[in-house]
Formats: structure tokens, C-alpha cells, sequence
């Protein structure tokens, strides 16, 4: 390759001289600018031809050849990935060592090991491990020890694997199902789960060990026991079959909706803003066994993706033994049994108008989806009439909340007690009521000396917009001297608004 620039340092070299001769020389005709113009066209010559000239050279130089032993490395290539992802693939089955008592009659760890049956795909992987060994007979010694471990290894550790354990669980699936169906309607739930469970796991089995006959038979008495279940699930759990067709779904109407008494024609996923909007909720279960025994779940609103809205009910014994729940976001107020919709309500009377894209759903406490519709909301139009609703709400809300006996009467202990209270500024205490009949009294753990005694009230307060609202506040007072000091704020509790006319 030449040296770079030749022909630029010679006319930059010529550029100098003949400034100096134009300068020093008053009498001759010298144009400066035509030798700098000059310069530059031969600079920009130069430096294409250089250029070629570097690409001419980098493409005869010759690609350097593979050594011997990197070409038989890139000949194994192809048969190695084959037997790593045949490893990776069923390593999390060659893992499992042991299965405790019971552990597949839990439909979640049943699916568990069905899906890691399924990754591992055994036959096909095996398959694919003797074509590759056909093609490259080598790899088998080259590879030796992951050729084994698939081949050999694998096969033999889940063949024991099943006769320990898996048969074992599977039949204590089967008959935990029945012994769950024995026991009636309200264990519906588990006896499905169960035959379920029991299912996945010999579809699991035969998915790595196909020609398992035993496992086969086991299969189709886990088929008849979660076929058996899952009629018997049907009839006592569903309402129906608009019920069994909507599983884990919220659907709507402009009216409200009776489970089994479903109007297909009235269901809508389409509102203005000035229409009523109900829901019904159908779960795959009774309430209780989808919030896990729980009976608590958490309902959140969404509005174009963003949560508005999010609280945490529980129903009592009647309400968890049903597996469908009535939800309420634009109701009558008048009619209007549920607390959700007053919150949601008050979010929905705030939108921009436009349309809105809005999501209810409902997750048991670990998140875990059991209800959820969609609908689309309207407002360019009747936003008001959504806050005229919520208005109604909050006044039916108002007028049944009451206020509770007082269990003692102490005017001057009451008097003291809003004197306690001044911090709680500029809400002002109007009324407290005593709710428990005598103090408690707490030692010292110790000494068991007297220390203190506490008490329990309800508080009302008018606030500074005019409204009221009550506080379940607990007082204390000290014991020093031989006597109790005056009452001091010790915690609080629940809050509620209520109607000023309650307080008397």
C-alpha cells in the first residue's frame, strides 16, 4: 500500500512557494486563488484513488482457512445444540427426585408438572438426539456423558420416578375426588379440582412415557372421574347454562340481572353515560373456594387502562357459598345495594366527554383473576345525570348510618374528653358517646401495679363544610398519686359520615 498524501504535500509545497514569490514579487500577474482552487481538485483526486486502491487490496486479501481441528469443532456444532436443548429441556423433570403425599392433588402443582412434561417433550427430543447422532457418529463419544444422561440416564430415573410417586399420586387424586363428591354439593368445587389434577398428571406421565400402560388406564379413570365431576360441578354450582358459558366473566345490562334468569337480548357491552349499567359476576366456583377460603376479594375500576377505583370486600356464609355475585356501577339509587357503586360512581361523574373504555375486575388476595368484563362509556352526553346517581348514593349511604347507645353516661368525663380533642382542630367535637360500660384497667407487668385505664367512644364532629362525621376514638387516663389524671386521646378508629339530624 502507498504512502497517503504524495501528491497534496507536493502542491501544498508549491502553494508556499508561490505565495512567497507573489508577495515578493510587486511586478508579477499572480492569481493565488486559481493555484488554491487547483489544489483542492487534486487533493480530492487523490484521496478517491486512495480509497479504491485500499478496497482493491482489503478484497484480495485471502480469508484465513479453518485449522483442522476448528473444522471438525464446526462440524459438531449442529449435533451439540440438538443435545443441549434436550438437556435443558428435560432437566427440570430429571430434577425432581421425590413428591410428597399429596402434592398432585393440587391442581396448580398438577399443571406445574404437566407443563414441565410438556417442555421436555421426551420422544420427539429423543428422536432428534439419534438423528443427530446418525449424521455425525462421532458426537456420540464426543458428548458422551449428556448423550448417556438423555439416552440412558433420563428414561431410568423417570421410569422409577413413576412407579414411586407419580402412580401413587395419581390414584390419591381419583379418589380424593370422590370421597370430595361424597360429601355434597358444597365440595363440587374440590372434587373437580381434584379428578382435575389427577388428569393433568397421567396426561403429563404419557407425555414423556407414552407406551406406559398402566398410566394409561390410570389416565382414562382420571377422564371418567373429571368427567363424572365436573357434571356433577355443573348442576350444583352453576346457575345455568348462560352461567357455564360465562365463567370468569362480568357481563352487563341497562337492567338489573337474575342469575338463571339471564336475558341474552338485554346483555350489552355499550352505555351513554346516562344510562343504568349493573353487572353479574360468574366464577368457577363457589365465591369461598375461588378466594381460596378467603371469602375476600379485591374489585378494582379501570378507565382506558388506568385504575380509578380499587377495594376489598368480603361476603358473609350465604354469599360465599353462591358462585355468581351482582355488581352494581350505575344503579337506581333507590334500588342500590352494593358499596362499590358509590365509589365508582364518583370517579365515573369526573371523566373527560368522550368515549371511555372501562374494565371492572375482581382478583382473590393474591391477584389472581376470577371476574372481569369491559365495556364502553359515552360521555360526551349525561355525565350529570352519573353525578345526580352518585348524590343519591351518598344520601342513601347518609340516612343508614346511625349512631349507637351510650353504655355509660359521665356528662363531666364527656366534657373532658372534647377537651382533649383540640388538636383535632378545625374539626370540632359536638357530641361524644361512651360505648363501653366500664373502664379497663392495665398493671403494671411486673409489679401488677395499677398504670392506667382506658375507654372506648364514638365521637362526633362537625366539619368545617358543615357536615358531620364520627370517630371510634379511645381515651386513657394515667394512675399517679392515688388518683387518675384527666382523659387523654389513646387511638382511633373507624370514621363515617352521618347526618348532622342524627346528632342530638
Amino acid at each position: 500500500m502507498r504512502c497517503t498524501g504524495t501528491r497534496f504535500v507536493i502542491w501544498l509545497s508549491c502553494l508556499l512557494m508561490l505565495s512567497v514569490i507573489a508577495t515578493s514579487t510587486a511586478t508579477a500577474q499572480f492569481d493565488l486563488e486559481k493555484v488554491r482552487k487547483k489544489a483542492k481538485e487534486v487533493l480530492s483526486k487523490d484521496s478517491d484513488d486512495e480509497e479504491k486502491e485500499e478496497a482493491a487490496e482489503t478484497s484480495a486479501e485471502p480469508q484465513r482457512k479453518l485449522t483442522p481441528w476448528e473444522e471438525e469443532q464446526a462440524s459438531h456444532e449442529k449435533g451439540r445444540k440438538v443435545l443441549t436443548e434436550a438437556d435443558f429441556a428435560v432437566r427440570p423433570l430429571a430434577n425432581i427426585r421425590s413428591v410428597y403425599s399429596g402434592m398432585l392433588t393440587d391442581k396448580r402443582e398438577a399443571q406445574n408438572f404437566y407443563d414441565k412434561c410438556k417442555v421436555a417433550d421426551y420422544p420427539n427430543r429423543r428422536l432428534q438426539v439419534e438423528q443427530a447422532v446418525q449424521e455425525d457418529p462421532e458426537l456420540r463419544d464426543l458428548e458422551e456423558h449428556n448423550y448417556n444422561e438423555l439416552m440412558t440416564g433420563f428414561p431410568k430415573h423417570f421410569a422409577q420416578l413413576t412407579d414411586e410417586y407419580l402412580i401413587k399420586e395419581i390414584n390419591n387424586a381419583i379418589e380424593t375426588a370422590y370421597a370430595e363428591k361424597a360429601k355434597g354439593a358444597a365440595r363440587a368445587g374440590a372434587a373437580r379440582e381434584a379428578a382435575e389434577a389427577a388428569l393433568l398428571t397421567a396426561e403429563g406421565v404419557l407425555l414423556v412415557t407414552p407406551e406406559n400402560t398402566r398410566v394409561q388406564q390410570l389416565r382414562a379413570d382420571a377422564q371418567a372421574a373429571a368427567e363424572s365431576m365436573g357434571a356433577a360441578f355443573a348442576s350444583n354450582v352453576y346457575s345455568g347454562t348462560f352461567h357455564q358459558e360465562h365463567v370468569g366473566k362480568i357481563v352487563f345490562s341497562s337492567s338489573p340481572i337474575e342469575a338463571g334468569q339471564e336475558n341474552a337480548a338485554a346483555i350489552t357491552s355499550t352505555f351513554a353515560a346516562g344510562d343504568r349499567i349493573y353487572g353479574m359476576m360468574y366464577f368457577d366456583g363457589t365465591y369461598k373456594e375461588v378466594t381460596g377460603g378467603s371469602s375476600v376479594a379485591h374489585t378494582r375500576l379501570l378507565v382506558d387502562g388506568n385504575e380509578m377505583v380499587s377495594y376489598v370486600f368480603k361476603l358473609d356464609a350465604e354469599g360465599s357459598a353462591r358462585s355468581w355475585l351482582k355488581s352494581e356501577i350505575v344503579p337506581d339509587p333507590a334500588q342500590s345495594t352494593t358499596r362499590g357503586a358509590q365509589l365508582f360512581t364518583e370517579k365515573l361523574m369526573s371523566l373527560s366527554p368522550r368515549r371511555h373504555t372501562v374494565i371492572i375486575r375482581t382478583t382473590d388476595d393474591y391477584n389472581k383473576t376470577i371476574a372481569e368484563g369491559e365495556f364502553s362509556l359515552d360521555c360526551t352526553s349525561g355525565l350529570d345525570k352519573i353525578a345526580e346517581v352518585h348524590r343519591g348514593l351518598s344520601e342513601k349511604k347518609l340516612a343508614g348510618v346511625g349512631l349507637p347507645s351510650p353504655a355509660m353516661r359521665n356528662a363531666g368525663l364527656e366534657k373532658q374528653m372534647k377537651a382533649a380533642l383540640k388538636d383535632w382542630s378545625p374539626k370540632k367535637p359536638i357530641k361524644v358517646i361512651i360505648t363501653d360500660r366500664d373502664w379497663t384497667i392495665q398493671h403494671h407487668p411486673v409489679t401488677g401495679a395499677v398504670v392506667s385505664r382506658t375507654i372506648n367512644t364514638t365521637t362526633v364532629f362537625k366539619l368545617p363544610d358543615g357536615s358531620c362525621r364520627y370517630f371510634e376514638i379511645s381515651f386513657k387516663q394515667q394512675y399517679a398519686g392515688g388518683k387518675y389524671g384527666k382523659a387523654q386521646q389513646f387511638g382511633v378508629g373507624d370514621s363515617a359520615d352521618i347526618l348532622c339530624s342524627k346528632v342530638k
